[in-house]
């Protein structure tokens, strides 16, 4: 992988990883509405398939 490919990949694991802590968390709180679940799902999804993505064009997937 070039560097730009490992910076983005390395981008979308951390914004994922942050949207998961963040579930944790409210869900710790019993303060996730279904939206709120719903929003933070597809979020998470979105970034699931972007790193996905990387991965098929660099040929690891």
């Amino acid at each position: 992988m070039d560097k730009t490919s490992i910076e983005l990949a390395t981008k979308e694991i951390d914004e994922a990883l942050d949207t998961v802590n963040s579930m944790e968390n409210d869900l710790g709180k019993n303060s996730l509405s279904e939206s709120n679940i719903k929003e933070q799902f597809i979020f998470l999804s979105k970034k699931v398939k972007e790193l996905e993505n990387i991965l098929i064009e660099e040929g690891i997937l």
